[in-house]
């Protein structure tokens, strides 16, 4: 059976646990008013009309039709993942070009205050900030860890190559290197130790996608024409992972009302429900650019059953993000990142409005999203 009950057999159990935890939480009596109340702190249904707008923006018809251009072929529905937005230079000229500056990840380490001044940050603040971030060579994916004490230093995990660190864990490190810069400023900068942090993962991918984006700029890659493209892969590719992602977070959300509102629901009964979201869904939002899905591929996330109700965090992530990111262009780098990591841990939306002016909102997404999409026709 395509669609076992086991699943649905563990989401009941996860509605059940909810159910016994509303008791203790009167002024957020559900699982999803704890979610958005407690956790996000955003609206529920501003975040549900955030990711319907981001799904009905007039851009994704563009999307879908550079998409076809590029994949030669009609639109089919595991297409929505697609991300090879171009051709990605050879691995050993981008390996050749991070050993002329970093033969390893300890000459990184050694370098990362050189970085950070090429950058524009100010010499005190790139020696502040750069020789308290120790970097470790792992196995595993990229990670970053903030320090938990006054006086300690963040922690930047990366891979390597055998004898080289290489483009891919130079590209992590880079990455990894964005949320290290967040973590030592919003625990060095902010004028109160209680609101030390940001609001939300999405403020801190933000400055990691950001300074990952000026990994080739680094090595001296990259000319102001070069950043320019580069904005606009970038922003094209997140407007597309935003959207995969909005579908399933959707689904997720109407799931969990329903089962509030049906809360004798079986494994069955749930089943076909979530079967019957995800076609609604796809109708709506998916069918015109990718044709009929006969595989209910937005009610397969695993997420569903082992994090529940977090796949919005992610549609919300991609939005803050670009929307940062696209804030600060043309701006000073190092003052924008100090001053942005500075504010403290806010509600997002005051956040938000002190960062770069206004609410969260998937109108620059979308709007740099069309751009990037003329400049690579062009």
């Amino acid at each position: 059976d395509l669609y076992g009950l086991e699943r649905y057999e563990h989401w009941i159990a996860n509605f059940k646990l909810a159910r016994d935890i509303d008791a203790h939480y009167p002024l957020y009596p559900t699982a999803i008013a704890r979610k958005f109340g407690l956790e996000r702190e955003m609206p529920e249904e501003e975040v549900e009309a955030l990711m319907i707008g981001l799904l009905e923006s007039p851009v994704r018809v563009e999307l879908a039709q550079f998409l076809t251009k590029r994949l030669g072929r009609a639109l089919e529905p595991f297409d929505i993942y697609f991300e090879d937005i171009i051709e990605a230079s050879p691995a050993s000229e981008m390996n050749a070009a991070v050993k002329r500056m970093f033969a390893n990840g300890d000459e990184f380490e050694k370098k990362l205050p050189e970085v950070l001044r090429g950058l524009g940050f100010s010499s005190a603040d790139a020696e502040h900030l750069g020789k308290r971030v120790r970097v470790e060579i792992a196995k595993g994916s990229g990670h970053a860890m903030r320090p938990q004490l006054d006086g300690y230093d963040a922690w930047l995990r990366t891979s390597s190559l055998d004898t080289e660190l290489g483009w891919d864990g130079f590209d992590t490190a880079m990455h990894e290197l964005g949320h290290n810069l967040e973590q030592l400023c919003s625990s060095t900068f902010v004028n109160r130790a209680a609101l030390r942090g940001v609001p939300n993962t999405a403020c801190t991918e933000a400055f990691a996608f950001l300074y990952q984006s000026l990994a080739k700029r680094v090595l001296g890659l990259e000319d102001a024409a070069s950043t320019q493209r580069q904005f606009a892969i970038d922003s094209i590719a997140t407007m597309l992972a935003a959207c995969q992602i909005a579908g399933p977070s959707l689904l997720e959300l109407y799931t969990w009302r329903w089962l509030y509102a049906n809360q004798d629901a079986t494994p069955e009964t749930l089943r076909a429900e979530v079967i019957a979201i995800a076609q609604r869904l796809w109708t709506r939002f998916y069918e015109r650019d990718f044709g009929k899905d006969p595989y209910n591929i937005l009610a397969a996330y695993q997420h569903m059953i082992g994090h529940p109700l977090y796949l919005p965090d992610y549609t919300i992530g991609h939005v803050m993000s670009h929307q940062i990111r696209s804030f600060m262009r043309g701006k000073d780098l190092a003052t924008e990142t100090k001053r942005i990591t500075s504010i403290g841990t806010l509600t997002p939306d005051r956040w938000m409005h002190i960062a770069v002016g206004t609410g969260t909102s998937f109108t620059p997404l979308a709007k740099d999203a069309a751009e990037g999409l003329a400049l690579l026709r062009s």
